[in-house]
C-alpha cells in the first residue's frame, strides 16, 4: 500500500486556498473600481481588510495597480480576442488573468488555472474565461491607426493621447507618458515638531529630496502622529510658485480640501489663511487635518463658483487650485485614466472660468490671483488664461509655471499669477 504524504497535501491545500484568497480579494477591489465605479485607493483598502495574512497584501496591491495600469493594453486584448463584449463580470475577471499571464511572474499554465477558478467563484463564464486566456497566450494586437498604437503602448486612452500630441507634439507626448515617477508615498517634516536629524534617521531607506522623503507604509509607522504630513512634490513646489516674492498677508484659498496646500502655506510665511469648500464632511477632513498637524488656519464653507460679497477686495493672495481632468496625475492616480471621459474637459473648462471670475473680485488691488491646475492640457491652462486676461483687464500676468513628469520627475502641475491693478 502507498504510504500518502500528507504534509505535502497539507501545504499544497493551504497554498491553493492562499491563493484562492488572494485572487478574490483582488477581484473585489477591481470590480468595485470598474462596475461600482468606487475610487482606487478606497477600493483596494476596503479589500485589503478582508485579508488575514498581512504577507498577501504586497501582492494584491501589485496587482490590484497593476492592472490599472495596462487597462487600455487589457482591453484592447479583450476586444482583439472576442467576437463580442463579454459580460462586465466576466470582464473583470479576463483582465487579472491576462494581467497574471501577460505581467505577473508566474507560468501561464497557473494563471489560467487559478483565473478559471476564479471565475467560477464569482459567478462568470469559466469556460468562455479558460478559452480567451488559452488563446492570449499566442495573440498579437493589431492597429488600425498610429494614434491607437500610441495609445496602446503608452496605456492612455486615446482621446487623452490625440489632446497631449496636439499640445506637445509626439515626441514629448511619448516622454511626458513615458516617464516612471517614484511609486512611494512622499512626506515631508513638520519643523516645529521634528528635527531634521529625527526626520532623517526614521525616514532611514527613503529616498529624500529637497522637501521630505520618499517611504513606503511600514517606515511611516516610524513617525509619531503629527510630527510629518503626506504631500507630493508637485503640490509642495505649487505653494512655493504661489508665494514667490510674498512673505505674509490675508489668503483665500477656495478650493482647499484636503487641506495640504494651506497647512503648508501656514508653516512658510507670516499667513491668515481661510481655507474653502462646499462639501462639509471635506471641511470636517481639513479641520481634522489642520488640528493634528497643529497648524492655524480657518476653515469655511464657501462656494468658489458664486460670488461671496463678504471676501470682496478683501486678500493679498487668491489660490484658485481648481477642480481639473487631473491629467498631470496620471501616473499616481489610475482613476483618471477609467472615469475620465472627454466631455469632462469642457466642463471642467467652464467651471474653471466661474470660479476665476469670482476669485478676481476677491483680491485687493496689487494682491496676487493664482490659478492652478493638476493638468496638463493647454485647454484648462493657457487657454484658461488667455480667456481670463482678456475679460479682467484690471490683471496682468506676472508668471507661469508648469511641472510635468518627464523634465520635473513629479506629476504635472501648472500655476499662473496675476497682479491686480485699478480698473
Amino acid at each position: 500500500m502507498q504510504n500518502r504524504n500528507y504534509k505535502n497535501d497539507k501545504a499544497r491545500i493551504g497554498a491553493a486556498h492562499a491563493a484562492e484568497q488572494v485572487d478574490l480579494a483582488l477581484y473585489n477591489a477591481l470590480r468595485a473600481v470598474f462596475i461600482d465605479g468606487a475610487f482606487c485607493a478606497q477600493a483596494i483598502t476596503k479589500a485589503l481588510k478582508g485579508l488575514n495574512n498581512l504577507r498577501q497584501h504586497p501582492f494584491v496591491t501589485s496587482a490590484f495597480y497593476g492592472v490599472l495600469d495596462n487597462n487600455v493594453r487589457l482591453e484592447k486584448t479583450i476586444k482583439g480576442l472576442c467576437d463580442k463584449a463579454p459580460d462586465k463580470n466576466s470582464t473583470v475577471v479576463l483582465k487579472i488573468g491576462l494581467y497574471y499571464c501577460k505581467y505577473a511572474d508566474m507560468p501561464s499554465y497557473a494563471a489560467v488555472n487559478r483565473i478559471v477558478e476564479l471565475a467560477k467563484r464569482v459567478g462568470a463564464f469559466s469556460g468562455f474565461v479558460n478559452a480567451v486566456l488559452k488563446k492570449s497566450l499566442t495573440y498579437q494586437p493589431k492597429f488600425d491607426s498610429e494614434l491607437e498604437r500610441f495609445s496602446y503602448e503608452y496605456n492612455t486612452p486615446e482621446w487623452l493621447c490625440r489632446e497631449i500630441i496636439s499640445d506637445y507634439g509626439e515626441t514629448r507626448a511619448a516622454s511626458i507618458l513615458g516617464a516612471v515617477l517614484p511609486q512611494k508615498t512622499h512626506i515631508r517634516p513638520m519643523k516645529r515638531r521634528i528635527t531634521e536629524e529625527q526626520f532623517k534617521s526614521a525616514a532611514k531607506g527613503g529616498t529624500f529630496t529637497e522637501y521630505g522623503c520618499y517611504v513606503d507604509r511600514a517606515t511611516l509607522d516610524n513617525f509619531a502622529a503629527g510630527t510629518v504630513a503626506v504631500q507630493s512634490v508637485s503640490s509642495i513646489r505649487a505653494v512655493n510658485a504661489y508665494v514667490k516674492g510674498l512673505s505674509g498677508g490675508r489668503v483665500i484659498d477656495l478650493c482647499a480640501a484636503p487641506g495640504g496646500k494651506s497647512v503648508y502655506l501656514s508653516e512658510i510665511g507670516d499667513y491668515k489663511i481661510t481655507a474653502c469648500d462646499i462639501y462639509p464632511h471635506k471641511l470636517d477632513l481639513m479641520r481634522g487635518y489642520a488640528k493634528k498637524l497643529g497648524a492655524k488656519i480657518d476653515v469655511a464653507f464657501n462656494d468658489a463658483t458664486v460670488f461671496n460679497e463678504q471676501y470682496e477686495n478683501a486678500f493679498d493672495l487668491v489660490i484658485a487650485d481648481c477642480p481639473c481632468s487631473g491629467t498631470g496625475t496620471l501616473k499616481t492616480k489610475p482613476d483618471i485614466m477609467i472615469k475620465r471621459k472627454p466631455s469632462d474637459v469642457a466642463e471642467l473648462c467652464e467651471l474653471q472660468i466661474k470660479i476665476l471670475d469670482a476669485a478676481a473680485k476677491y483680491c485687493k488691488v496689487g494682491g496676487v490671483l493664482c490659478y492652478s491646475t493638476c493638468s496638463i492640457l493647454r485647454s484648462e491652462n493657457e487657454n484658461t488664461v488667455e480667456k481670463f486676461l482678456k475679460s479682467h483687464p484690471e490683471y496682468t500676468e506676472i508668471d507661469q509655471t508648469k511641472l510635468l513628469p518627464d523634465s520635473d520627475n513629479c506629476d504635472g502641475f501648472y500655476i499662473a499669477r496675476f497682479k491686480r491693478g485699478e480698473r
